[in-house]
């Protein structure tokens, strides 16, 4: 094993300090996606350097757009006329990460098609659902799927679980159809909370009910983006662990009671 990937750590001692949360691992790259929606330019706030950050940084470089990461921890994201992924391009991000699929949704608004190539990763839910809004798929064999459509049309879904993942394609193809999306059954996890917000602030049309319904009124199209996105609670809670385990006491700034309370 290389150096870098090696971690030794000698216990014993209380830790003691401050730390200051950055956006939250689980809400950035999703955020990141959305940014596709619009030829106008969007910034992401306290973006952490983490691997998922750098691969959509790299996906939309091979979509023509600019992507930046800033020295203050921005990240610039700027995505004039997008252009389309190659069957290899999908299958080794997809073997990198889960976020490809999600992409889906923005580049059959933007394009009207996409190609996926369908690595190990399972899509069973999101095929479905880009058909449910209108999309035609045609199988290329080893160029992958071949998604278009001329134009999405919002539909009624119901997710047989409240998974996060399709909930948040669900969001990111809904914003830019024609007509009413309702969904039904959704994730309201605080990272699904954040997205919403980030998507209003681009002009969406978004309402979400107490039984787990969201509804999107599509939009003709949306604007850029200045976004903060949440303060990652799985970060705050790990300091937490590591005070109480070891006996210290840390300080941990932008933590929010309300992402936190079930931990």
């Amino acid at each position: 094993m290389e150096h870098h990937d090696t971690m030794i750590i000698k216990g014993g001692y209380p830790l003691s300090g401050e730390i200051t949360l950055r956006e939250a691992k689980n809400s950035v790259s999703k955020n990141m996606v959305a940014a596709l929606l619009t030829a106008q330019t969007c910034v992401l706030r306290n973006v952490p350097s983490i691997r998922d950050v750098h691969i959509v940084c790299d996906m939309i470089r091979r979509l023509g757009g600019k992507a930046t990461l800033t020295e203050s921890g921005d990240v610039e994201i700027s995505v004039g006329e997008p252009g389309t992924l190659s069957a290899a391009d999908w299958a080794e991000f997809a073997s990198q990460s889960r976020i490809p699929i999600l992409l889906c949704g923005p580049l059959l608004a933007r394009l009207g098609a996409a190609v996926i190539a369908i690595g190990p990763r399972p899509v069973d839910f999101h095929i479905p659902a880009l058909r449910n809004f209108g999309a035609t798929i045609e199988d290329r064999g080893a160029d992958g799927l071949l998604l278009r459509a001329l134009k999405l049309r919002g539909c009624k879904i119901r997710l047989d679980y409240p998974s996060v993942g399709a909930t948040e394609q669900v969001l990111l193809t809904a914003v830019l159809a024609e007509g009413v999306t309702e969904l039904s059954n959704a994730a309201v996890e605080p990272e699904i909370m954040d997205l919403i917000m980030l998507l209003q602030k681009m002009g969406a049309v978004i309402s979400v009910d107490t039984d787990r319904v969201i509804t999107v009124t599509g939009v003709g199209s949306l604007r850029g983006f200045f976004h903060t996105a949440m303060p990652d609670p799985l970060e705050a809670a790990s300091w937490a662990c590591a005070a109480v385990s070891t006996g210290g006491d840390i300080l941990v700034r932008n933590a929010r009671q309300m992402d936190l309370m079930t931990f």
